[in-house]
């Protein structure tokens, strides 16, 4: 079938296209010259230095995370009435001071960390606190604290915040696009945020973002707020703002007209995070860019952030919002200016670094992710995985590839040598590729564990951001041997026997299709609140079935037991065979076979597992 004549072009101009296309970035990419200049995990110039806890890192990073950071518990009064505490939790909590009471803009991440923003609050106002005001979904832990027992406290937020955290509590794990991937991001999330590293020392972490497994006090919005709508709480005229959002999609501005002050959620102290390493759900940028545009024409004077420190002047807030939307722009404007060109995820790392303007410019400080992980995501979103090279299209697994490259390149000892090569002229990038090759052969060499590692260390030592520096010296700790990282962290107990259908879906996706082989049998499940749900066993696929009485085959077995009893079986506490034998799981039908039926899924190993209350990492940034 032909095209229509206006789409089609003549082929010296669609050949000149491709040639622009495809040569102009490239061309421009300072990486592709020398990456020796620019490329700090390839041998650029890092200037080393030691933070008051001893952790090696790199001078920028000290130089200027106290421009927009906090490192440590710090009360500011960035103008009359208004007070903001930083450096208590991950994310700051900033109180508004009326003539009956205080209202609250966010409360932290836990409760303990209300408990300890309460207690500083005391130190500069006695006044109850009236009116809690959620930026987001993630810093209303601590709530219920700063609330102390009132229940005439008014909550205000975004009209789908209660559904949003309702829905993160009961999760199986961290958030994920495909929640039945949870645990595993679960486990990504708890490298992320500091879990593995020491508080002192070398390999500390430098940039304090824990997250304390401590208890959820989260009081429900009983006051949601539209776009655009206007109140007066204790006296104080507020409009709110709930279209625009940056790590979640139910953020609330708040500006106060008569004072020219803005409560934002989306600056942050460092460049907006467009991708976690932990994994998440994607973060559109141009979402983060029109509410940073609709900010800044606000015309605020006064910045208040919960996720920086304030900014205080007219001017200073412009710049300070521009040089952070410039930033996120020229992320987004120059990863997709890479893709005309013909780039793939892999290119567009290199491709995409700030211009020197940038780099420099305060809030950019690239203090908590680096934005070099940034166009990948942007690319896979875009057009996907495959780099539109046909070569890459049937990679052999990284085992087999190893295994072929290896002794093209001289065998064992020549890799070692070339790695510790890489190693001594600060090309610390290869030197972890050529380490890891010997890794992906056989895990268990020491000698490549050890290269391995110590290639990491070094690349975390010259790292700004917190989470890279999380990944790369969690990893060297646990090749030398001095930690060990779960790979998957399953949801607590509690969450699955409040929704046992939920994770009875879930369960489908430890189907294991070698052991399953031929079996074709339907699982009723039932519980002692009526609840029914099922799973129809067909060869390799696992069906979840919703609704089991109105499902077109009868089941062929029936299983019934408490929540609690199904979460012992979802986390593999108890085996099945065990539970039918206590009597904790009736069977309706053959017995042997629905605990053969159980079996025929992936098992956790409780005895490795790592259990983490789920409001410790649900409510990450």
């Amino acid at each position: 079938m032909s095209q229509p004549e206006s789409l089609l072009a003549p082929p010296e101009l669609n050949a000149n296209c491709a040639q622009t296309l495809a040569t102009t970035p490239m061309e421009t990419t300072p990486m592709e010259t020398n990456p020796m200049e620019t490329n700090p995990y390839m041998g650029a110039p890092v200037t080393l230095t030691q933070a008051p806890n001893g952790a090696i890192a790199n001078q920028k990073l000290l130089d200027r995370i106290g421009d927009f950071s906090w490192l440590e518990p710090t009360i500011e009064n960035p103008v009359e009435g208004v007070w903001v505490f930083g450096g208590y939790a991950l994310a700051p909590m900033s109180i508004i001071e009326a003539e009956d009471g205080l209202i609250a803009f966010d409360t932290g991440d836990t409760k303990h960390d209300g408990q300890r923003m309460f207690e500083a609050i005391r130190t500069v106002s006695q006044k109850p606190i009236k009116v809690i005001i959620y930026g987001h979904s993630h810093p209303v832990a601590g709530a219920g604290v700063l609330a102390e027992g009132n229940p005439d406290v008014m909550v205000i937020g975004h009209p789908n915040l209660n559904e949003v955290v309702e829905q993160n509590m009961g999760a199986g794990g961290a958030p994920a696009f495909f929640p039945e991937v949870g645990p595993y991001l679960t486990a990504r999330a708890v490298t992320q945020f500091n879990a593995y590293m020491p508080r002192e020392g070398p390999d500390a972490y430098v940039v304090p973002t824990n997250l304390t497994a401590i208890d959820f006090a989260f009081l429900p919005v009983n006051r949601p707020v539209q776009d655009g709508e206007e109140m007066t709480i204790l006296g104080i005229k507020m409009q709110f703002f709930t279209r625009y959002g940056s790590d979640d999609k139910v953020h609330t501005t708040v500006w106060l007209p008569d004072r020219k002050i803005v409560f934002t959620t989306l600056l942050w102290n460092a460049p907006p995070q467009l991708y976690t390493l932990r994994g998440d759900v994607f973060r559109d940028p141009r979402e983060w860019i029109a509410g940073l545009r609709f900010t800044r024409d606000l015309n605020p004077e006064v910045l208040i952030s919960s996720a920086s420190k304030p900014v205080v002047g007219a001017q200073k807030v412009r710049d300070t919002l521009e040089q952070y939307l410039d930033g996120v722009s020229f992320v987004l404007d120059q990863s997709l200016r890479g893709i005309l060109g013909g780039m793939g995820p892999d290119e567009l790392r290199h491709f995409v670094q700030f211009p020197p303007y940038l780099d420099e410019a305060p809030p950019n400080l690239q203090s908590y992710g680096e934005i070099s992980t940034y166009p990948p995501a942007i690319y896979y979103q875009t057009v996907g995985w495959y780099d539109n090279d046909a070569a890459n299209l049937k990679p052999l697994a990284p085992a087999d590839e190893a295994r072929r490259l290896v002794p093209l390149m001289g065998g064992r000892e020549k890799v070692l040598e070339a790695a510790q090569a890489a190693l001594d002229k600060k090309e610390y990038a290869w030197a972890a590729k050529l380490a890891n090759q010997l890794y992906l052969i056989d895990n268990q060499d020491q000698d490549a564990r050890q290269l391995k590692a110590n290639a990491l260390r070094q690349m975390a030592y010259v790292s700004t951001g917190a989470n890279d520096r999380a990944h790369l010296l969690s990893q060297a700790l646990a090749l030398e041997g001095k930690t060990t990282i779960a790979r998957l962290i399953p949801p607590p107990l509690e969450s699955i026997q409040a929704n046992p259908a939920k994770f009875i879906d879930y369960f489908r996706v430890r189907i294991d299709p070698i052991k399953s082989d031929t079996t074709n049998q339907v699982i009723c499940f039932e519980f002692p609140d009526g609840t029914k749900a099922g799973l129809h066993i067909r060869r390799a696929v696992a069906e979840f079935i919703p609704e089991p009485d109105r499902y077109q085959y009868k089941p062929d077995l029936t299983l019934a037991m408490t929540g609690e009893t199904w979460a012992k079986l979802y986390l593999s506490l108890a085996t099945p065979e065990d539970l039918i034998q206590s009597g904790a799981v009736t069977v309706t039908g053959d017995a042997a076979e629905a605990a053969r039926l159980i079996n025929l899924f992936d098992r956790y190993r409780p005895e490795k597992a790592v259990v983490i209350p789920p409001a410790c990492l649900e409510h990450a940034h």
